[in-house]
């Protein structure tokens, strides 16, 4: 499981995150709610070990992550799908996959199952991941991150720019992560409906601070309206 514990990020003077904590759990969905600015991506970099954090710690399985790199953070298992995807775009499907590589068990493949998740990937493994269109570039980038055989799914706002159909794959693929697969899944979200209908827990940040959380069938609708509103 993964606890944050009252965590504070600034970059210079500015303060971007605030005494933040956060749950996730195996078999479970937590999403992070707000809007631009209010230091979401922060919070998942924190998390994955991309911007170091000035108090408080990150907990994952029990052990303080708090100041582990990146790198060993993702052999711990912790898997992080970028804002903006952030595939190799002169690099094949295939290749692309196999840089996670670096992350999983010495001898480790390509998982099959990746490619019932996403079939379109077997399709398209010899072209370049800048050739796929943006939904399929998604579908990559969690793919990618899933081949390290991480335990936790970072997933940094995964519909951003992605067309319905594909949204629905994204979100289906996601809830069998967490559900069958037995994933802790933390996902940033600026839509609320779609949040709600996927996650068992939710967190909605204002300004670097967690404004509201809990279960999402204890919280508010209006209320979490009105604070992705402010």
């Amino acid at each position: 499981m993964l606890r944050v514990e009252t965590i504070d990020l600034s970059y210079g003077a500015s303060r971007c995150l605030r005494g933040v904590s956060l749950e996730a759990d195996p078999g479970k969905i937590t999403c992070v709610l707000g809007r631009n600015g209010v230091g979401k991506s922060s919070l998942m970099r924190a998390i994955v070990g991309l911007e170091r954090i000035q108090g408080g710690r990150i907990l994952w399985e029990g052990k303080d992550v708090s100041h582990m790199s990146p790198a060993d953070r993702a052999r711990a298992g912790i898997g992080y799908v970028p804002q903006g995807r952030e595939i190799f775009p002169f690099l094949t499907v295939q290749e692309n996959l196999e840089t996670a590589l670096a992350a999983a068990p010495r001898g480790s493949k390509v998982p099959d199952e990746i490619f019932t998740l996403f079939p379109i990937l077997k399709q398209f493994l010899r072209r370049r991941g800048g050739d796929l269109s943006g939904g399929q570039q998604q579908q990559l980038a969690i793919a990618r991150a899933m081949t390290a055989r991480p335990r936790l799914l970072i997933l940094d706002e995964p519909t951003e720019g992605i067309q319905p159909n594909i949204i629905k794959d994204i979100a289906r693929v996601i809830r069998l992560l967490a559900r069958e697969r037995n994933f802790a899944v933390v996902l940033v979200e600026q839509y609320f409906e779609f949040a709600r209908d996927l996650a068992d827990r939710i967190a909605v940040m204002v300004r670097g601070e967690v404004a509201l959380g809990g279960p999402v069938e204890t919280l508010d609708d209006e209320a979490v309206r009105k604070l992705l509103t402010v």
